[in-house]
Parts: C-alpha cells; sequence; structure tokens
C-alpha cells in the first residue's frame, strides 16, 4: 500500500498543476469597435483565466476607464485593480472622435481613485508582486506595453507570454492596432518575449451573426443584456453590421491554443515607410539568418466554430463572479 502512496501524490499534485488558472493583464482599447467589450466579459467568464488587472489605452483613456469598470461591476468583478493608459501613440497623435457606446455611462459610472494610475505603472507592479509569471493580452494599441517594457526592463522574465490581438501577416494590410502605434508595436515584438499574435488572417472569419448573435441577445442576465446594448450602439442604425471577434479570438487562444493553428518565426514591423507604416512582415523560422530569433506565433489558421461555441457558452451564461 505504501508503494502507492508516492504515486498518488504525483498524480494529485500533477492535476492541481493543470488546473491552476493562467493569470493575465487585459490591455483594452474598449469603446470603440465593439469586440473589446465582448473580449473583457469572455476574460471574466472564463474559469481558466484569472484576470489581475485591467488597463486601457489610447484616445480617450479616462472614459474607456469608466467603461471598463462599470462591465466590470456587472460581473460583479470590482476586485481587479484598473489602470489609465497613455492616451496617446508614441509617434503621430491624432484627434480622437467620442465613440457611441461611452452613451450608456451616466453621472453615476465613476471609478476609484486608483484607477487614475499610470497604466504601465499598475502592470509593473502587478508583474513584480506576482509568484507566477502572468500572460499579457493586450487587444489594442500597443503604447502600455512597449512603455511597461522600457520604464521596467526587469520585468521580461515575469512574463509568461504575450498574446496579442494584431498585424496582418499573409495579406498586404496594415491593422489598426499595430498601425495606430508602430514604435510601440516594434519594441514589443523585437522584446525577446515569447508572443502569440492572433490577426486579421484569422480573425476577420470570425463574425458574430444570424442564430449566434440572436443567442446573445436572447440570454438573460444583466450583463448580456448590457452587451447587446453595446452592440445596437456600435451597428448606430446599421443592423447589418456584424461583430468580427477580433479581440475576443485572442482571450479565446489563452484559454485554449488549440483553436488556433500557428507558425513559428519572426515579426517586424514597418515603422519608416509612410505608406506602408504598421505593416507587419513575417518570416518563417526556417528562413531567419543565422542567430536571429524566432519568438513570435502567428495565427494561420482558426477552428471558427469552436471559437463560437466557446465564445458563446461564456458571454451567454449569468456571471460567474470571482
Amino acid at each position: 500500500m505504501r508503494k502507492l502512496l508516492v504515486p498518488l501524490f504525483l498524480l494529485l499534485g500533477t492535476a492541481c498543476w493543470a488546473q491552476e488558472r493562467i493569470p493575465i493583464i487585459l490591455d483594452t482599447d474598449i469603446g470603440d469597435d465593439i469586440d473589446d467589450a465582448l473580449a473583457l466579459a469572455l476574460a471574466l467568464q472564463s474559469p481558466e483565466l484569472d484576470v489581475r488587472a485591467v488597463t486601457t489605452v489610447i484616445d480617450d483613456t479616462e472614459t474607456r476607464t469608466r467603461l471598463a469598470w462599470k462591465e466590470l461591476g456587472l460581473y460583479g468583478r470590482h476586485d481587479i485593480p484598473v489602470a489609465t493608459g497613455a492616451s496617446e501613440p508614441l509617434l503621430d497623435p491624432v484627434r480622437p472622435q467620442r465613440a457611441r457606446q461611452f452613451e450608456v455611462l451616466t453621472d453615476a459610472d465613476t471609478v476609484p481613485e486608483a484607477a487614475h494610475r499610470r497604466a504601465a505603472d499598475l502592470i509593473i507592479d502587478t508583474l513584480m508582486a506576482s509568484p507566477r509569471p502572468i500572460t499579457l493580452v493586450p487587444i489594442g494599441p500597443l503604447t502600455n506595453i512597449a512603455l511597461a517594457l522600457k520604464s521596467g526592463p526587469n520585468i521580461r522574465p515575469k512574463i509568461a507570454r504575450i498574446v496579442l490581438m494584431g498585424g496582418a501577416f499573409h495579406m498586404l494590410y496594415q491593422e489598426y492596432n499595430i498601425w495606430r502605434d508602430r514604435v510601440a508595436a516594434e519594441i514589443v515584438f523585437s522584446s525577446g518575449v515569447p508572443i502569440t499574435a492572433v490577426g486579421l488572417d484569422v480573425t476577420t472569419r470570425c463574425k458574430l451573426e444570424g442564430a449566434d448573435l440572436a443567442r446573445l441577445r436572447a440570454a438573460n442576465n444583466p450583463a448580456s443584456r448590457f452587451l447587446a446594448k453595446l452592440i445596437d450602439l456600435w451597428q448606430d442604425g446599421h443592423p447589418n453590421q456584424f461583430p468580427t471577434l477580433h479581440d475576443p479570438l485572442a482571450v479565446a487562444a489563452a484559454i485554449q491554443p488549440n483553436l488556433i493553428e500557428t507558425q513559428l518565426g519572426s515579426v517586424q514591423v514597418e515603422t519608416g515607410c509612410c505608406v506602408a507604416n504598421g505593416m507587419t512582415m513575417f518570416k518563417p523560422a526556417d528562413q531567419l539568418e543565422k542567430g536571429a530569433q524566432a519568438t513570435t506565433l502567428i495565427a494561420r489558421d482558426v477552428n471558427v466554430r469552436g471559437f463560437l461555441d466557446l465564445f458563446l457558452a461564456r458571454v451567454t451564461a449569468a456571471p460567474r463572479g470571482k
């Protein structure tokens, strides 16, 4: 009997380790496209994830933080710290337009004083305080992540990986998140941190429409009704404009990596050509020069139905709380 105790102990220990939640920090430009709010909902509703912080980035970040805080409240997660990020990219600031999703906010939707701290500082402090490396999930421009890497260069070993939504690797296209702060994107891709990049090559195939959208609208809980209201505002009178789930796919890839097929290589962001600024040039690992690092996995295929089923099962369910 004693001989069985050690193997049983090891088996139980392995099982507990396998079920340990993945700590993440979600960095978002919530409020413009609808997919950020949907991605935040998916992260909060996924028992595999431990959301340690939510940070906002680019343009009216104060209002973005208020919107994120409101959504956190609907899911019973005001225990998660939030912070307000950089309102301008490292280069080329532009004047933003107010997003219609902000219309859900009222005077009562205020944030705690701690939410006014710099997002990069919250990212650094959360990483350094964690006994386990944390996965960063940026689903907007990469300004906050680049600032954190530059302000706290000792954080790299504390980052398990970066799973981001951004780029277009097999099409000649300037994806918004990368284009909006191309310098920050180049800093992140050249950091040496392991990256999984979920780009337009796969996200454009993941639309919420037809029976899937109807299923979300029919879910009878306050959080799902809030998401449906945001979708209505985002559609802005165009009911045939269906959400593309760019950002939720990045969150799903952090939960179930097998939903996407990836290829290892290196990514360089174009920063010096006005015509091509923000384009992401991918070179497979077997084509890199000797000594060059292959640190980025790019998504090249996706299980669309499997992803949509996961997404809908999570966001139509009642808020799960902590």
